[in-house]
């Protein structure tokens, strides 16, 4: 049996009782956390499926609330992470949802509500505490956490794309996978880039100068350690 292989059955260092019901719901939720950018004051989770029907015995809302926190999987107040989400000013609605049968059974949706940058989220989780990310902004992607991962929104520009990889390539970054969806009512464009090594903080500055940059979030590598993520 491989490292990786172990380490998907036994699941990461977590305060329980369900490595894919506690930890892949706390990491969901810091995700969710990441690509606002910030602590959010007011979300939405829906619960699809078997977290549905059982994310109250599982503790998967705190374990969520904990992730929009900031807090890592084996932290240990995630056992009270709705109290502490009440001093720091976040709401946080549960609701049950269905999804379709398209969607994995572990599925949590997240809606961050905002003015300025509304966020929402549709994730997975497989197990042993991974995460894949089916959803950002309503469209469809698959941000397994294997990589570094970069997402941007930005306008639908001639030339946007060679200015992000350019960005990339001056830091000496290796480009894994690039996908860009086009949002033309908008006249927007949503880019995921995964990355081979850690992107430098500095990067983020270069990227956010580039004409018609909305937003930049840089996903660390999810297998790297929970201080990372």
């Amino acid at each position: 049996m491989s490292e990786d292989s172990g380490f998907r059955i036994l699941g990461p260092i977590m305060t329980g009782p369900s490595s894919s019901h506690t930890a892949g719901a706390v990491r969901i939720g810091r995700t969710a956390r990441l690509l606002f950018g910030k602590q959010p004051e007011k979300v939405i989770v829906y619960f699809h499926g078997s977290f549905a029907e059982t994310w109250k015995g599982h503790g998967s809302d705190k374990a969520v609330i904990g992730g929009l926190l900031g807090f890592k999987t084996f932290d240990e107040r995630i056992k009270n992470a709705d109290t502490f989400a009440q001093e720091a000013g976040m709401d946080v609605q549960f609701k049950r949802i269905n999804l379709g049968p398209n969607y994995h059974p572990n599925s949590i949706k997240i809606v961050v509500l905002d003015d300025i940058n509304p966020i929402e989220i549709v994730a997975e989780s497989v197990g042993g505490g991974d995460i894949v990310i089916r959803e950002v902004l309503g469209h469809k992607m698959e941000i397994t956490g294997n990589s570094v991962t970069l997402i941007l929104k930005h306008q639908d520009l001639v030339g946007t794309l060679s200015k992000i990889t350019g960005a990339i390539s001056e830091f000496e970054l290796n480009i894994i996978s690039l996908r860009s969806k086009d949002i033309p009512k908008k006249k927007e464009a949503l880019t995921t880039i995964e990355i081979a090594q850690n992107a430098p903080e500095e990067l983020s500055e270069r990227l956010n100068k580039i004409k018609g940059m909305q937003m930049v979030r840089i996903l660390p590598k999810l297998t790297e350690g929970e201080e990372m993520f």
